[in-house]
C-alpha cells in the first residue's frame, strides 16, 4: 500500500485568524486580507517584527520577520495589528480539531500547520484530491480561514506541494515529479542542507537527475523514500537505486 500523507497549512495564520474573528465579530468590519496588513509587535514601542502579512502586502517586498520599521518604510500605509496569542491557540485547537476527525493519524508541527497520515483512506473518502478540497473548503466555512494542502507519498514532499501557489489551494507532487524537475531552488530550505553540501546542491542545479540519484543513498535517502518519514514512523533507510 503506498503512504499518503496530506500537509496542511493555515494560510498567513496569524492574520487569517484575526480576520476571520473581526468578521465573526462584526460581519461589515474590514478584512484583514484584503488590505496592506501584518501583524506585529508594537510600533509605538519602536520594536517587534512582522509575524504574518496579507497578500498585498507581500507585493510590497514585506518579508516575515523583518522589523516593522522595516516594513512601515516599504509600504506607509501599512496597517499594522498587535499579536493575540490566545486568539491563536484558540484558532489553532479548532483547526487541528477538524484533522482528528477525518485523518487517523496526525503530526503537529507547529500551530498552524499539520500533517495527516491518510494512507487507505482512499475506500473511505474517496479520490485524494477530490476530497483535500472538501476539507479545506470545510475549514474555511466553518472556521473563517483557507489553507493549503499538500499531497504526496511523504511528509517533505507534501510539505513542498502546500507551499505551491497560495492562497486556498490543493496541490501533489509526487516522487518522480520531483526526480525530473530541474527547479530545486527551495532546496536548502526544506532539507536544512550544511556547508559541507552547498556543492551537492549546485550539482543538483545542473544536474539533477543523475547526481540525485548518487546523493539518495548517501544523505538524502528519507526524501524519497516514501515510508522513512511517514507520521509516526522512524526514519528508514533506502536501498540504493539501481
Amino acid at each position: 500500500m503506498h503512504s499518503l500523507i496530506f500537509h496542511v497549512d493555515v494560510n498567513s495564520a496569524f492574520l487569517s485568524w484575526e480576520s476571520a474573528k473581526r468578521l465573526r465579530d462584526n460581519p461589515d468590519a474590514l478584512d484583514l486580507r484584503t488590505i496592506n496588513a501584518v501583524i506585529g509587535g508594537d510600533e509605538k514601542m519602536r520594536h517587534g517584527v512582522v509575524l504574518a502579512k496579507s497578500p498585498s502586502a507581500k507585493k510590497y517586498g514585506i518579508m516575515t520577520g523583518e522589523p516593522l520599521s522595516h516594513a512601515r518604510q516599504k509600504c506607509p500605509d501599512l496597517v499594522i495589528v498587535p499579536p493575540d496569542h490566545e486568539l491563536y491557540a484558540a484558532s489553532s485547537r479548532k483547526f487541528i480539531g477538524i484533522l482528528e476527525e477525518v485523518a487517523p493519524v496526525i503530526e503537529q508541527c507547529s500551530i498552524d500547520e499539520a500533517f495527516c497520515d491518510m494512507t487507505g483512506t482512499e475506500k473511505l473518502y474517496g479520490d485524494p484530491i477530490a476530497f483535500a478540497t472538501k476539507l479545506k473548503d470545510r475549514i474555511y466555512k466553518e472556521l473563517g480561514f483557507t489553507v493549503n494542502i499538500g499531497i504526496s507519498t511523504n511528509k517533505l514532499l507534501a510539505k513542498m506541494a502546500s507551499d505551491f501557489e497560495k492562497p486556498n489551494r490543493v496541490h501533489t507532487l509526487s516522487r518522480k515529479r520531483w526526480q525530473k524537475s530541474s527547479g530545486h531552488s527551495r532546496w536548502n530550505r526544506y532539507t536544512a542542507v550544511e556547508k559541507p553540501l552547498q556543492k551537492d546542491c549546485a550539482l543538483l542545479e545542473s544536474q539533477p537527475s543523475a547526481h540525485l540519484q548518487k546523493l539518495t543513498a548517501r544523505c538524502y535517502s528519507p526524501i524519497l523514500n516514501p515510508r522513512a518519514i511517514i507520521c509516526g514512523n522512524p526514519p528508514m533507510v533506502s536501498p540504493p537505486l539501481p
